[in-house]
């Protein structure tokens, strides 16, 4: 039964701290005209906030109770019969809404720069958002995963799909590798064919249910600032989009996150557009093979 609508789960923070940072990225998303953008496609768009979390303590506090209100504003969308879009400051919001999900053996496609993998003992850069699919996978933070509704460990081999992935050292790279994670690397050396490489993947193995996750830093250097953690190899504009119009094609996605874009570092329109383009033809193709229906 396709969804009667759409929920857009606004969560516009950075370590739990509002409008911070990357943060600040979903309310520059929805200025440019998200939600009239997609209303446009003649479906009904509702907005989910999730509530300041300031009186949980730090940064780990704050941080797992947002994906404890992620599950549950996913979980309640699902129960609506209304698809769950995660409009994120946070890359692991996605942490959140694969617990709301409440799949068992649900699939990832996964367009990220980076792998999020990371463990306390292997993390080098100091980013809590790069432990993100370590938590999932019951690898880190094992007691205040335990508390998001819904959470179980999940396995990811022959589940995941990274597209992009590149901006990884040794130790990530085996990691993935140890994972059984599929791989559509991006090459800074010679130009990556993404959506045709992405039907390929998707033609082998069936990935439905999918988790779909665009931390839109797996764009290209060359397109513009992101979030400050640019690299090149990455996608074009017009792979983004064309690989978001496939995606449904071959898959059936059960929801949907964007994330992890600073507006404030210079390219902050230009990048919301491309989020906003993305996010279209994404929905546009749901509506096409009847995961979402459009109002009559």
């Amino acid at each position: 039964m396709p969804a009667t609508s759409l929920t857009i789960i606004f969560s516009p923070y950075h370590v739990g701290i509002r409008d911070h940072r990357v943060g600040d990225g979903p309310n520059r998303i929805r200025a440019l005209g998200l939600v009239s953008s997609l209303e446009n496609l003649g479906i009904k768009v509702h907005i989910d906030e999730i509530p300041p979390v300031d009186d949980f303590e730090g940064e780990i506090g704050r941080s797992f109770e947002i994906l404890r209100l992620t599950s549950l504003a996913v979980s309640k969308a699902r129960s609506n019969n209304s698809f769950p879009f995660i409009l994120s400051g946070n890359c692991m919001a996605s942490v959140g809404a694969a617990c709301g999900l409440g799949i068992k053996d649900l699939n990832f496609i996964y367009f990220d720069a980076h792998d999020d993998m990371d463990t306390p003992s292997t993390n080098q850069n100091g980013y809590f958002d790069a432990m993100g699919l370590s938590m999932l996978a019951g690898k880190s933070w094992h007691w205040h995963t335990e508390q998001i509704p819904g959470y179980a460990p999940m396995k990811y081999d022959k589940k995941f799909l990274y597209v992009g992935l590149r901006d990884v050292n040794e130790v990530q790279r085996k990691t993935v590798q140890e994972a059984g994670a599929d791989v559509i690397w991006g090459d800074a050396e010679k130009a990556v064919d993404f959506p045709g490489e992405l039907q390929k993947r998707l033609e082998k193995r069936d990935m439905s249910p999918s988790l779909v996750h665009l931390d839109l830093d797996v764009l290209d250097k060359s397109v513009g600032v992101v979030n400050g953690f640019e690299s090149e190899g990455g996608l074009q504009e017009e792979d983004v989009v064309r690989c978001m119009s496939l995606l449904p094609k071959k898959a059936t996605p059960v929801s949907f996150t964007m994330c992890s874009f600073n507006p404030n570092l210079g390219d902050g329109d230009k990048i919301a557009g491309i989020g906003i383009r993305a996010a279209v033809a994404f929905v546009e193709s749901l509506i096409v093979e009847k995961v979402l229906s459009a109002q009559s």
